[in-house]
């Protein structure tokens, strides 16, 4: 089986919306990719596709309005497309305006979705369960 590639959808300008911070969504990026580090350590064969990772380009072409929201969340789609799955981060318990196009996507393209708070022992399980269903 070739390698199997999981996009972490996650909050970027989280709960705030529009009105968020710099700050605030680098913040929400340091804990998506904290979680993408603790993903790659237990499951090191995976390739996980954490947009954090990569905001910094991201954010400079939003501001200097190279793109725009639409064109953005359709370019991740375009990855998720790719994916065999989406791991939904949710640390704060909240699924952003942003991760629900994702998810959505995901779901219309019968790509699986696992809403996940965190590497927890019950969110790392489901993870091996999911990976395991991949693998047979």
């Amino acid at each position: 089986m070739s390698q199997i590639k999981v996009y972490v959808s996650h909050s970027i300008r989280g709960k705030m919306g529009k009105a968020a911070t710099p700050e605030y969504m680098q913040d929400n990026n340091n804990k998506a990719i904290v979680f993408g580090q603790e993903l790659r350590r237990e499951f090191p064969t995976v390739n996980f596709y954490v947009p954090g990772d990569h905001d910094e380009f991201v954010l400079l072409a939003f501001l200097a309005k190279y793109l725009n929201e639409k064109q953005i969340l359709d370019v991740d789609c375009m990855i998720v497309d790719k994916c065999n799955f989406v791991i939904a981060y949710t640390p704060d318990g909240f699924i952003s305006g942003g991760m629900q196009v994702e998810i959505n996507y995901a779901n219309l393209h019968d790509i699986p979705v696992l809403v996940i708070d965190g590497a927890s022992n019950n969110g790392l399980k489901t993870i091996h369960r999911h990976l395991e269903g991949l693998k047979t």
